[in-house]
């Protein structure tokens, strides 16, 4: 079962009827279990959409409570402000003009944290549509740049179906390689840092070290192997989609597999160098291991439930964890004495939190609805918040000089926003060339390739952009 399932896929994943036509069970049960797991299914269903339900009021309710103590604290302040009235207020200082003050700068340090959603007028986004990767046979979890060897840029994909697979990021945009080496699903990817080497992390319990180089006498073109044309209307996702990209190479061995968590392996990554990697698990533990050896060299303890991500800084020694505990953490190796900060800001599941490399920041989203930026300076309260409508999945920051995050979300929207959380464009959907279903990752590449940004979900794709962000057209 795929890590999140519990959380986000909205059908039944128990045992089917065709999972055990081929054992020694009579047709007579055969027939009768088929029927007992297709209520179960039905019932999972229905529980499935009652909760959703629930929280899209839930939701509601919290927006109408939080915007009814906005219009009573802008009340509020307005009495404030004339202390000469009768009632409650008459006992207040007579020093008008200094108690308004007050209030004013304490107004402005309760409602400076929410950021506009309004895109500024001097910003304009390009958003264009350059292809698609099919051939996955169920939800795509996570995706991954890599500038690739030889001159060749790439791309990884995680899935649910166990499988994980290497693209040709531009160009023809073929399968070159897919791994078959989990018994679980496949739950993130990572490419290494310099050597042709890819680091995967699986629902069973397992993380493994594979070699993605693929010669290019190896690579098998076909009619098939081009991007779908962008202005092609989408088919019904719940219709199957055909494989129709098949792998070049087929890898089912790793060169290393990391064994030791007690429940699914939630994320995987490299640290700085590709020396050591680090694991999050459902087993409430992350762990650091020697990427040769395959030893473990700590084990980072101390959430209280299941660590959904986990992430590195790209230049120094710092790991962040992040949990359904409502907390992430942030693990300092700088020093011999090793340190650990424990960070509160969100009101449920943290899905992900990554590091900025040109600031000394981090960003974390959860399933409350919101994004947060952090000083790491000073984490006592978020920089910026952005209040979204639906649950935050594995975001991503742009390398480049714009640093713009792109932030995926269940309801099938990718939406893009700067560093201090201003909005800038929303990615097409549905009808358009665009997600159907839940979004799960999106990843930056290089600005000056053909697609800068890969998003995958759901549908069983991957999609490739190109995003130009112009800062000064009009000023």
């Amino acid at each position: 079962m795929s890590f999140r399932s519990l959380k986000k896929k909205s059908t039944y994943d128990g045992p089917k009827l065709e999972d055990i036509e081929d054992t020694n069970v009579p047709p007579r049960l055969q027939k009768q279990l088929g029927y007992y797991f297709a209520g179960i299914e039905a019932e999972f269903s229905q529980v499935c959409q009652e909760n959703e339900q629930l929280k899209s009021k839930l939701r509601q309710l919290e927006r109408q409570i939080s915007m009814k103590n906005h219009v009573d604290t802008k009340d509020h302040a307005s009495k404030e402000s004339f202390p000469d009235v009768d009632g409650p207020w008459q006992n207040l200082p007579r020093n008008a003009s200094q108690f308004s003050k007050k209030v004013m700068i304490k107004y402005k340090e309760q409602t400076n944290k929410i950021v506009s959603s309004f895109r500024p007028p001097h910003v304009t986004v390009d958003i264009k549509h350059v292809g698609r990767f099919s051939g996955h046979k169920d939800g795509i979890w996570d995706v991954s740049y890599c500038k690739g060897l030889k001159g060749r840029p790439i791309i990884g994909t995680a899935s649910n179906d166990r499988t994980a697979r290497v693209w040709q990021a531009e160009g023809q945009q073929n399968c070159l390689l897919k791994y078959v080496g989990h018994s679980g699903s496949v739950n993130s990817i990572r490419f290494h840092p310099t050597l042709p080497l890819v680091l995967t992390g699986s629902g069973d319990r397992t993380a493994q070290i594979w070699c993605c180089d693929v010669p290019e006498s190896d690579i098998v073109y076909s009619e098939h192997s081009l991007p779908h044309n962008s202005e092609e209307e989408f088919s019904d996702p719940e219709e199957a989609e055909p494989d129709n990209n098949v792998a070049s190479v087929v890898v089912r061995t790793p060169q290393k597999t990391l064994t030791g968590h007690n429940n699914a392996v939630t994320a995987a990554e490299w640290l700085s160098g590709g020396t050591q990697t680090v694991t999050a698990s459902w087993d409430r533990t992350a762990r650091v291991w020697d990427s040769e050896s395959g030893a473990i060299i700590h084990t980072l303890t101390g959430h209280d439930q299941e660590i959904t991500d986990t992430s590195v800084h790209s230049s120094q020694a710092l790991i962040v964890t992040c949990s359904k505990d409502t907390t992430f953490r942030v693990w300092d190796f700088r020093t011999s004495i090793h340190s650990v900060n424990v960070y509160q800001g969100h009101s449920a599941s943290v899905t992900c939190a990554i590091f900025t490399n040109h600031h000394d920041s981090i960003v974390s989203g959860s399933d409350d609805c919101t994004v947060k930026v952090w000083d790491l300076r000073n984490m006592r309260t978020a920089i910026s918040t952005i209040q979204c409508d639906a649950s935050v999945n594995k975001l991503a920051i742009s390398d480049e000089s714009h640093h713009t995050m792109a932030i995926p979300f269940d309801n099938r929207h990718v939406r893009l926003y700067d560093l201090q959380g201003t909005y800038l464009a929303r990615l097409p959907r549905r009808s358009q060339p665009g997600h159907q279903r839940m979004v799960c990752s999106a990843t930056w590449a290089s600005e000056d390739n053909a697609a800068n940004l890969f998003t995958c979900g759901f549908d069983n794709r991957t999609i490739a952009w190109k995003i130009t962000v112009d800062h000064d057209s009009h000023r």
